[in-house]
């Protein structure tokens, strides 16, 4: 009868924790609900076995949120943003994977499951590249046009350039690979990036080309305060007069508080860049191909009637040294998107020119930035 007793009472003591344990679990996750936090997870295997893949990076492009998968193939993470954005998977020797998804307030649990292909890295050449003076001379022109010129560029470095190859294209444009993420170690702004480059050409003549890129920032370990003060000023420098700056700025309706001021292209006469109504508001995300839940989830247009220009900073008497940025439109009905957290909905809708064209990897801070 007495171990009977114990038996009870060690019953109950482990319902009694598993109840509460229940009762937390619950509240963490009303909480979760209440704070707008969105809980992604999901399950990553090899597509040709079934088997779960560990070390599988998964992570929202341009953010800090993500998480590697573990020895079951799951991954986990929560994130506080909303809008639209591309979840990646990637994995040396795999192919990888991106998933366009969209994150809204009362979200809750997404879960997206991945069955990755398997793609051989080919290795070779890289212990003689270093004796290359083509491969050199290609990969400085390719770290000038993809981590940029400015004094965060020169402070950051690519850690396994090795590993990207170099090509002409048909119109003699450089072309740049790499079967592995570039990792770059932005000692400027105290951030560590995985890059997967998805396609890069660039005229070296005309000074023109493009690159698509996904991209997961980590912070790097600080090691005094004294360079945790200089890495916070330098990402606020980086963030202030940024296209994402701008873009935040149009959608609160704060440019003037903001330091930009919009004109006419070439010149200093005032001009305006007008919003979309509700009612064309939706119409007009149906043509652009875009769920129309945008509409809910607090997206706004605006209309570029012409190309405008953007001037950064406050104005100076007589000698205005402002930096000039401009937009571009590049749909018929002169329409582009702004998501609440200051990204463009629709990339395809406007053009970057002069200045926030010349801002490259090296100046950017991750969408989940805040000053």
């Amino acid at each position: 009868m007495i171990y009977v007793v114990k038996d009870i009472r060690y019953i109950l003591t482990v319902l009694f924790v598993f109840i509460v344990l229940i009762a937390i679990s619950e509240r963490g996750t009303a909480q979760d609900a209440e704070e707008g936090v969105t809980h992604i997870t999901g399950l990553v295997v090899d597509e040709a076995t079934g088997e779960p893949l560990q070390g599988v990076n998964v992570y929202l492009s341009f953010t800090t949120q993500g998480d590697a998968t573990d020895e079951d193939g799951r991954y986990s993470f929560r994130t506080p943003l909303t809008g639209n954005f591309e979840l990646v998977f990637s994995m040396i020797g795999f192919e990888m994977q991106k998933r366009s998804i969209s994150i809204r307030e009362d979200s809750g649990t997404l879960q997206f499951n991945a069955e990755m292909t398997e793609d051989p890295v080919e290795l070779g050449e890289v212990e003689v590249r270093a004796d290359n003076s083509e491969w050199l001379r290609n990969f400085a022109q390719f770290k000038e046009e993809f981590l940029g010129t400015t004094s965060n560029a020169s402070d950051a470095e690519i850690e396994n350039r090795w590993m990207i190859d170099f090509d002409r294209n048909d119109d003699g444009e450089l072309v740049a690979s790499a079967e592995e993420p570039v990792r770059i170690l932005n000692h400027a702004l105290g951030y560590e990036l995985t890059a997967d480059l998805d396609d890069f050409s660039w005229n070296l003549f005309e000074g023109t080309g493009q690159y698509r890129v996904t991209v997961r920032f980590e912070e790097m370990e600080t090691e005094s305060g004294r360079q945790a003060r200089r890495w916070r000023r330098a990402r606020e420098n980086a963030f202030e007069g940024s296209l994402r700056h701008f873009l935040l700025s149009l959608y609160e309706g704060e440019l003037s508080q903001n330091q930009f001021e919009l004109v006419r292209m070439n010149t200093q006469r005032e001009t305006r860049i007008y919003s979309v109504g509700r009612n064309r508001l939706i119409s007009t995300l149906r043509s652009h191909g875009l769920d129309q839940s945008l509409a809910v989830q607090g997206v706004k247009g605006f209309v570029l009637r012409e190309p405008v220009d953007v001037l950064i900073g406050r104005e100076e008497y007589l000698n205005d040294t402002r930096e000039r940025a401009r937009l571009v439109p590049l749909r018929q009905d002169q329409v582009f998107f702004v998501m609440p957290d200051g990204t463009l909905a629709d990339l395809s809708s406007v053009g970057i020119e002069l200045y926030w064209a010349t801002r490259r990897m090296a100046d950017m801070v991750p969408f989940d930035y805040k000053p």
